[in-house]
């Protein structure tokens, strides 16, 4: 059981009421913001709080990452997140370079790291990029091949 200090509290259901009342771009607009309401808070802070919290970008926005699953409508979270991939790669020996829609790349980063954690030893998401970081030669095959498979069965039944 994580036991919160009370300014921790604070902060995170500031975060969480700021996230749900107005679209916040970056860690900068959400620090002013907090700041604003008179809350002691770094760039740190915020950025841990993010992580803790389960929020994401998606489409230039922060959110829950529950809701940025189902972003897509009726589509499960897995198929509307594949279907915003747009390129796969792998790059040296342990890591593949997943390209997604501009907004996209930690929802889908959510999705990566769910169905590909045997193969994987985790992710960093930009706006567009999703680094994965592979165990072996061989997982970075497998990893490849799979996001290609889904790309290919996206491409195969879009949403319509």
């Amino acid at each position: 059981m994580t036991i919160k200090r009370p300014e921790k509290a604070r902060r995170q259901a500031a975060l969480m009421r700021l996230v749900r009342s107005r679209p916040l771009e970056n860690q900068e607009q959400i620090v002013a913001l907090m700041r604003q309401e008179g809350l002691k808070v770094t760039q740190a802070s915020v950025s841990r709080d993010i992580c803790e919290l389960g929020l994401v970008k998606l489409a230039g926005r922060y959110v829950q990452a529950k809701k940025a699953m189902n972003a897509a409508g009726d589509l499960s979270g897995k198929e509307s997140q594949i279907g915003l991939i747009v390129g796969v790669e792998p790059v040296g020996a342990n890591l593949v370079v997943v390209r997604t829609r501009v907004g996209a790349a930690n929802s889908v980063a959510v999705v990566l790291d769910r169905d590909l954690k045997e193969n994987i030893s985790g992710t960093i998401a930009g706006d567009d990029t999703i680094f994965i970081a592979v165990r072996s030669r061989c997982d970075q095959g497998l990893v490849v091949g799979r996001v290609n498979a889904w790309m290919r069965q996206s491409a195969a039944f879009p949403p319509g």
